[in-house]
């Protein structure tokens, strides 16, 4: 049905809808939704705007698509992520058998969908086939599935930068006065190539 042509009578309908799913009597939410849409509040007016044909079936209309809504809970939407993040195109296809039943090496069908229990084709996007009759499968994309379950269990930080790495947070005390001899020995213009430094010095006295 859509949006009613006058905004006002559409904002009665939601006010009312919204009220009556959050808990409020019908009596009190019928009052406030008339008055939340510009209306003087009067019990009377208010109900027979409520029952013309029109927003009638609005209110009709946004009760199904609220009841409908309600029903959706956190654990079934992460369950219904699950299944794309652990899906498998081997899943959707069987081997292609023999007139005796013997599995043909190499060769493989698209399985009947309808016979596929729903945790499989709910990770399928879509289902194309090509000029000589070759099925298509597109699933859903298991990078984000996977993405949004790490984050939603508390698995990703929110910051995603990458952290900065100081070179001298992975030396040990001595590497790191050996570097800073070879670097004022480079700044006093000893040789950069060609000639043995003091880190090649002391790798060579590690070597057994």
């Amino acid at each position: 049905m859509g949006c009613l042509r006058d905004p006002s009578h559409e904002k009665f309908a939601l006010e009312f809808v919204e009220r009556v799913f959050s808990g409020m009597p019908k009596t009190k939410a019928l009052i406030e939704a008339y008055r939340s849409a510009g209306f003087v509040p009067r019990h009377g007016n208010a109900r027979r705007l409520r029952q013309r044909e029109e927003v009638r079936r609005r209110i009709e209309e946004l009760a199904a698509e609220a009841s409908e809504f309600a029903n959706v809970r956190p654990k079934r939407i992460v369950v219904e992520v699950d299944r794309i993040a652990r899906a498998n195109l081997v899943d959707f296809f069987e081997p292609v058998l023999d007139g005796v039943g013997k599995p043909i090496a190499g060769q493989y069908q698209l399985r009947n969908l309808h016979e596929l229990p729903r945790e499989v084709t709910a990770a399928l996007a879509s289902l194309e086939y090509t000029e000589d009759g070759r099925p298509k499968i597109k699933l859903h994309d298991k990078n984000h599935a996977n993405f949004t379950l790490l984050k939603h269990l508390g698995g990703l930080p929110e910051d995603q930068r990458a952290p900065q790495v100081n070179i001298l947070n992975v030396l040990s005390v001595e590497d790191q006065q050996v570097l800073a001899d070879y670097l004022e020995a480079l700044a006093g213009g000893a040789p950069s190539a060609g000639g043995s430094t003091a880190l090649e010095h002391r790798e060579a006295a590690e070597v057994p």
